[in-house]
């Protein structure tokens, strides 16, 4: 019986002890999270304040390692990362920690602190700012050059070194100080000579007018060269001449026989010679007689081939002959 108690005893010691262990990791789970969230609402602090001008990476140095610390303790208790990283579609714990690391990336703010850029242009920035407020309006460009050129020149060589990457304070106080010098203390004029400007003008309009007549002339010129050359040439092809065109085209010409021509010729003459009542048919076919046969009718025959037989003479007729054309011949009245 004895034992049987000292047992349970025992069990309930583990038990307790148990419980007392889990209360233990999660109330140290509770304070991670606590310390993460006060640090990171610290840091937004830090950076809202610090906006304009931008002093984020200088200002707020200390609570950004410290956000990180803290952000690093609670991820590396298993049961605590498991507990408030990726419980949830949103994720809270995880992407405001991603948001302020992205901000502070985005920044360049680790290049303020490589090489001791910050601390070298400090120096040469606070020197010049003593000149400009110490110097008189009048003066301040010639006495404060020199501390100009040298900022702006350690500034251009810190970006040729990080690539153009330069930590954002130093932009944004760089940027302020060109601004100041060239808009309000008006230290970088650049006078424009109007003549210049009427030069550039005149230059630009009449350019491509010149450009444009000194082609058409050049193009001009050259056409009246090419066709001045070819003028002079001599062909290429023996081409016949015109007047031995003229007399092959004569020679190719058919010629009528004379005998044909004689014989049309007092054919014509016998009809204006014969009875003025009577027609003449006359064929159009130079080369196939016709002849024509009429009732009750003395017709005149007449042939247009070479070898027909000469005019002959017709009877009075009451009927009218017709030649040979397509148009008929009308009947002539008598005397």
């Amino acid at each position: 019986m004895r034992r049987y108690i000292a047992f349970l005893g025992l069990i309930l010691t583990l038990s307790g002890q148990f419980n007392l262990l889990l209360a233990g990791k999660k109330h140290s789970c509770e304070k991670l999270l606590g310390d993460l969230g006060d640090a990171q609402s610290k840091f937004i602090y830090c950076a809202t304040t610090k906006s304009v001008p931008v002093n984020l990476c200088e200002g707020c140095f200390d609570l950004y390692h410290n956000l990180t610390k803290d952000y690093g303790n609670l991820i590396a208790n298993d049961t605590c990362a498991k507990r408030y990283l990726n419980s949830d579609r949103i994720n809270i714990v995880a992407n405001t920690q991603g948001i302020l690391t992205s901000l502070w990336q985005k920044a360049n703010c680790e290049n303020c602190f490589r090489d001791n850029f910050w601390m070298v242009y400090n120096d040469t920035s606070t020197k010049l700012q003593d000149c400009l407020e110490s110097a008189s309006p009048d003066i301040v460009c010639f006495k404060c050059k020199n501390d100009y050129v040298n900022l702006n020149d350690f500034y251009l060589s810190m970006e040729k070194k990080v690539g153009g990457s330069v930590c954002f304070d130093l932009q944004d106080n760089m940027n302020r100080t060109r601004l100041n010098w060239s808009k309000t203390l008006k230290c970088c004029q650049r006078e424009v000579k109007l003549t210049n400007f009427l030069i550039a003008v005149g230059v630009v309009v009449l350019l491509p007018i010149f450009t444009f007549y000194i082609t058409a002339i050049v193009v001009t010129r050259r056409r009246e060269a090419n066709h001045g050359l070819l003028n002079e040439q001599e062909p290429e092809l023996d081409a016949p001449s015109t007047s031995t065109l003229i007399t092959a085209a004569v020679l190719s010409t058919s010629v009528e026989d004379p005998v044909a021509i004689s014989a049309r010729t007092e054919k014509i003459a016998s009809v204006f010679n014969g009875a003025g009542t009577h027609l003449l048919d006359v064929s159009s076919d130079e080369e196939t007689p016709r002849s024509k046969k009429v009732a009750h009718t003395h017709l005149l025959d007449v042939s247009s081939d070479e070898e027909a037989p000469r005019g002959k003479k017709v009877a009075h007729s009451p009927e009218s002959d017709y030649s040979s054309d397509d148009e008929p011949l009308e009947k002539p009245k008598r005397a």
